[in-house]
């Protein structure tokens, strides 16, 4: 089954009316066209930070903006037109504790450097296409 033929994503423990479509496009296809849904949580509190779609395999180094689909304050930054310098830093909304900084990749793609050992990467759901 070819990615265009598929429909919505749900997540459990999302209401039914929150379905997540992932992005498809040439980032994806450069990193061998997996995606894998990740719930960041706060290693502090163990706080749900948000949901980001994740490219490919390897380490969670950083978060693009145009990757991330939950929750809204952080999914809507992409369409602010930030600079790096007036983008906030990714913080656990609970217990204040900094995760991520604002940074340019060389790529021309705003995108948080994710600092070790603040977070937990916890798979939420696989989809592989080809």
């Amino acid at each position: 089954m070819g990615f265009k033929n598929m429909g919505p994503i749900h997540i459990v423990g999302m209401s039914a009316s929150k379905a997540i479509k992932l992005k498809h496009d040439s980032y994806l296809a450069e990193r061998g066209g997996s995606a894998k849904l990740i719930d960041v949580i706060c290693a502090k509190c163990n706080n749900k930070v948000l949901l980001y779609q994740k490219d490919g395999v390897g380490w969670l180094k950083r978060c693009y903006l145009n990757r991330i689909v939950g929750p809204e304050e952080y999914a809507e930054l992409q369409n602010e037109g930030l600079r790096v310098e007036t983008m906030p830093f990714l913080i656990c909304q609970s217990c204040k504790s900094v995760i991520g900084t604002p940074i340019l990749h060389k790529d021309g793609r705003l995108a948080f450097l994710m600092k070790r050992s603040t977070f937990i990467r916890k798979q939420n759901k696989t989809v592989r296409y080809r």
